[in-house]
């Protein structure tokens, strides 16, 4: 069954919004943020981080919006969503970063 684009886009924005989401993702940057370094080359390691990240937000949100969305199809859904991510929807070395000071510096988030 075919679904509106836009309503998508709301139900992935309710995704986001979610308490557990967030700590989802925080709990994946406390896992990873040690791997980055303030550097100007990029590590192969962060390509296999970004690539899991996407994976694990692909996931919450393909779980969650089939729940929601009759006929969800996240192939169909893939292209929008990659391009909110490449929008700078997700800068994951600044996220990374930054979580590893807020480790670094014991700041609980």
């Amino acid at each position: 069954m075919a679904y509106n684009v836009s309503d998508s886009f709301q139900v992935m924005m309710q995704c986001i919004e979610d308490p557990l989401f967030t700590e989802t993702l925080r709990r994946f940057e406390r896992e990873h943020c040690r791997e980055f370094e303030e550097q100007e080359e990029n590590k192969l390691s962060y390509t296999i981080i970004h690539q899991q990240y996407i994976q694990l937000i692909e996931m919450w949100i393909e779980g969650r919006m089939a729940q929601v969305i009759e006929g969800f199809s996240m192939e169909a859904f893939l292209p929008e969503l990659n391009a909110f991510l490449q929008s700078g929807g997700a800068d994951i070395k600044e996220m990374m970063l930054d979580s590893s000071k807020r480790v670094f510096f014991a700041i609980d988030f």
